[in-house]
């Protein structure tokens, strides 16, 4: 296979791979549990382009000539006072060259338990595993977020209440290993959250998601590395019922494109 051919394909591949985590606050999301019996439905639409891409030595180099749009669900239910309960389906499009491929991605699913509430912060300490099954076979000529093969992901996740200048704030951080079936390689995944109330309506949130491959690749996967931020405003417009709007871009990374976009979210719980 052509380096160019090639490196796209690992360009599509990984831009498909690094799904923006979701923001997250305290009451819905990230280390803390949800309360036993109560269920949250995060529906995210995101949609990225990625007229260039970073090369083997981190320089942003031609045309990546990729585009992605993609709708997910993220669902938590508590089923017990420190179990949580998750699932995400994944619908997604793209389009690299004349290449197009629009379905059911991924399904994941899995759980998170409360393992430790510190007491001098009032922080939490949490663990988290899910699996990411596969919905249609692996496409070498325009690869989706799949690989072909079940990948699974633990994690480590801490979360940290606060105030700053009499507001409150949060910190989530996230550190997993996901293993990834197909010839692609495992990654290393760092991700960590901060978001602050400006009100009883609105909280502003930013976000910094690092994901590095490590072990052995099988064309067309090659090894990566990306990192994303993102920021969002979210107003909450009834009782349990939000609205985010945000922006991300892959600020730097090596073999993966170069992705801009924006998000809209609708969080509710019941």
């Amino acid at each position: 296979m052509p380096f160019g051919a090639q490196k796209q394909l690992c360009a599509v591949y990984t831009a498909c791979s690094l799904t923006a985590a979701l923001a997250t606050n305290p009451a819905q999301a990230g280390a803390w549990p949800q309360p036993q019996g109560r269920t949250s439905i995060i529906a995210r639409l995101t949609t990225t382009t990625a007229p260039h891409a970073f090369d083997a030595g981190g320089q942003i180099v031609g045309d990546a000539d990729f585009e992605k749009t993609e709708l997910d669900a993220y669902v938590e239910h508590g089923w017990r006072e420190s179990v949580t309960l998750l699932v995400k389906p994944t619908l997604q499009h793209t389009i690299v060259g004349s290449q197009r491929r629009t379905g059911l991605a991924t399904i994941e699913a899995g759980a998170r338990a409360r393992v430790w509430v510190f007491e001098e912060d009032q922080s939490v300490l949490a663990l988290q595993a899910s699996v990411i099954l596969p919905m249609r076979e692996h496409d070498r000529q325009n690869p989706l977020i799949t690989s072909g093969h079940t990948d699974i992901d633990a994690r480590l996740l801490h979360g940290v209440p606060g105030t700053l200048f009499g507001l409150n704030d949060f910190a989530d951080t996230q550190l997993a290993y996901r293993h990834r079936g197909g010839g692609a390689p495992d990654e290393i995944r760092l991700d960590m959250t901060y978001g602050i109330n400006l009100g009883p309506d609105w909280t502003i949130m930013t976000q910094s998601l690092t994901v590095a491959a490590i072990g052995n690749a099988r064309a067309p996967f090659q090894q990566f590395v990306s990192q994303k931020v993102q920021a969002s405003l979210r107003w909450q417009f009834d009782e349990d019922r939000h609205v985010e709007l945000g922006g991300l871009r892959t600020m730097s990374g090596i073999q993966t494109v170069r992705e801009s976009g924006a998000f809209i979210s609708f969080w509710a719980s019941f």
